[in-house]
């Protein structure tokens, strides 16, 4: 790797696993709405492109009539930051495989709020591990837009064409691409592997071992 390579990291569904406190932090919601539960599979096109869009088309998936959004919105906040660490942690091999990658500028680009990535990366004693923290209101646009991978690369000194962007996503896949870096699927996250491979990334990969072979 260049010494100029930087590795940027989606946080949920790539290096942790926060499935079932979304889901149950949404549900809690659902709930106080007078709405039925949804299930997993029914939650999962709603997360990934940030809270806002989270809390809006699961009100929408659940028969919610309509009301202020943006107090749904608070209220989610306040019953995630409650329960965001409930079962929250790293998929196998994350925190042995990072420690293996330190040698190497790494960030986190995240869709959730910066400061909830920091908090569960701190948490979860991975903080130690990136040198650039971002999120999805860090800038005034979020993946897929280019935008935040484009700033951090600037920060962190880097070459586009020697980083990576690493993620369980269509967002991550369709901003590195915009983004000019080399763009890496991981599926073992929250989106159909079919979905990952259409948009042709540069790698796919199914455990962590394989992204510690390829980049150490």
């Amino acid at each position: 790797m260049s010494d100029s390579t930087l590795l940027l990291f989606d946080l949920d569904g790539t290096l942790v696993d926060s499935m079932s406190d979304i889901h149950h932090s949404a549900n809690l919601l659902l709930a106080e709405y007078g709405l039925d539960p949804l299930g997993k599979d029914q939650l999962r096109p709603c997360i990934g492109q940030g809270v806002r869009y989270l809390v809006a088309t699961m009100l929408e998936a659940a028969g919610w009539e309509g009301g202020d959004v943006d107090a749904a919105i608070a209220r989610y906040r306040t019953l995630y930051a409650t329960h965001a660490l409930d079962s929250t942690g790293p998929y196998p091999g994350v925190r042995e495989g990072l420690a293996q990658l330190a040698r190497l500028p790494m960030a986190v680009i995240s869709n959730k709020p910066e400061a909830a990535t920091r908090e569960i990366l701190h948490a979860l004693d991975l903080a130690q591990f990136f040198r650039h923290v971002a999120g999805g209101d860090s800038y005034p646009e979020m993946k897929p837009s280019p935008l935040p991978l484009q700033r951090v690369i600037e920060a962190a000194g880097a070459d586009n064409g020697h980083s990576w962007m690493i993620g369980d996503s269509s967002y991550d896949i369709e901003a590195g691409k915009a983004a000019g870096v080399n763009t890496m699927a991981v599926t073992w996250g929250f989106q159909p592997v079919e979905t990952l491979k259409a948009l042709k990334p540069d790698r796919v990969v199914s455990a962590f071992d394989e992204i510690v072979e390829m980049l150490a």
